[in-house]
């Protein structure tokens, strides 16, 4: 399905009528998980107040050094310990695309040192994500299936992921990602920049922005897993530059981040279905009756198809722009907040600031 085409104006705003607020009961534990989240969100966003230089090592430390406690303690929670990691190294790879311009030496290296951290315990997160997708893709059809639908085969994939994480050598492969993240938080305390500014950042936000317009046009034009968990790869890079740019236009950009963030997780959604279908004809005689996983696989076709219909949209609505005017708007919005800035450094030395 080819993807429509859009020039640089902008468009109507549609305004949506007032709504009657919403009281919400949060109990203590809750409202500490979301006060953490929420402190977590700002810790990976660019400050204003810092340089480039001093604020890009301040974002990385602080994810590495998280990750190397989530690690330590991994023995109450592994797979979720790997999980939050392997999250961790794809912030911090995310980073590294924004700034690759500027960061030219040494990005190749840094980044493929993040890349093959997280792939050393893909293992264990992957077989817990394939359990977790067949879950939800029952619960997508509960409603046609009886309660003890593909029972068996759930139990098998059970199985399968206890066995993955009972594996002997998961232990050490944690033991040498924290040594591993040791020697990470080192190296990223000498990294250095050769630009400071929005210079640093745009060759790297352009590049990717590109790259998933790209990759969206390629999805719908031939549809296949590989080029879907393309475009979610480069949808997902694409949410952590928002991210990190935050503050150069704090509401709008907290929207577009949210939107850009579901499509990323409806994508991530179709590419569990892929890897689970995928698993599900190359072991099919352990995991299930010949009936039963071809059932089974007839949904995860249909789930699939509803996803890719409800991505497109959102895809055009997020990817409407050219390249060269998305990276012009986020450009003008740096300058806007770096004036706001010092303007607010100069009221606070009672000195004029000129933007």
């Amino acid at each position: 399905m080819p993807v429509m085409e859009k020039t640089c104006q902008p468009g109507r705003t549609v305004r949506s009528q007032a709504q009657a607020p919403v009281t919400v009961v949060v109990d203590a534990a809750s409202r500490n998980v979301l006060i953490q989240q929420e402190m977590n969100a700002m810790s990976y966003r660019l400050n204003f107040n810092e340089s480039l230089a001093n604020d890009i090592p301040r974002i990385v430390c602080e994810q590495v050094e998280r990750a190397i406690e989530e690690l330590n303690g991994a023995d109450t929670d592994l797979p979720e310990a790997v999980h939050q990691v392997r999250k961790r190294c794809k912030k911090i790879r995310g980073l590294l695309r924004l700034i690759r311009g500027a960061f030219s030496e040494s990005y190749s290296d840094e980044n493929a040192r993040f890349r093959d951290l997280a792939r050393r315990l893909s293992d264990a997160r992957d077989a817990e994500a394939m359990l977790e997708c067949f879950d939800k893709l029952y619960d997508s059809f509960s409603e046609e299936l009886g309660t003890h639908a593909f029972a068996s085969v759930r139990h098998a994939l059970v199985e399968r992921r206890d066995a993955v994480q009972e594996d002997a050598g998961l232990p050490q492969r944690v033991r040498e990602s924290a040594a591993e993240l040791q020697d990470a938080h080192a190296r990223v305390l000498g990294w250095r920049l050769d630009s400071g500014g929005f210079a640093a950042i745009e060759q790297g936000l352009l590049r990717t922005y590109r790259r998933a317009r790209k990759a969206m046009h390629a999805s719908y034009d031939i549809p296949t897993p590989e080029r879907f968990h393309e475009w979610r790869k480069r949808v997902k890079y694409h949410w952590y530059h928002l991210r990190l740019l935050r503050e150069v236009w704090p509401a709008p950009l907290k929207v577009l981040a949210a939107e850009t963030r579901q499509l990323a997780d409806l994508l991530g959604d179709d590419h569990d279905l892929a890897v689970l279908h995928r698993t599900l004809v190359h072991e099919r005689d352990a995991l299930g009756k010949s009936g039963e996983i071809d059932a089974l696989l007839g949904l995860a076709a249909r789930r699939q198809d509803q996803i890719r219909a409800e991505a497109l949209p959102r895809g055009w609505r997020l990817f409407t722009e050219k390249p060269s005017c998305f990276c012009d708007r986020l450009h003008a919005c740096w300058h806007a907040a770096e004036c706001d800035t010092a303007r607010a450094a100069g009221l606070a030395g009672e000195e004029e600031v000129e933007c």
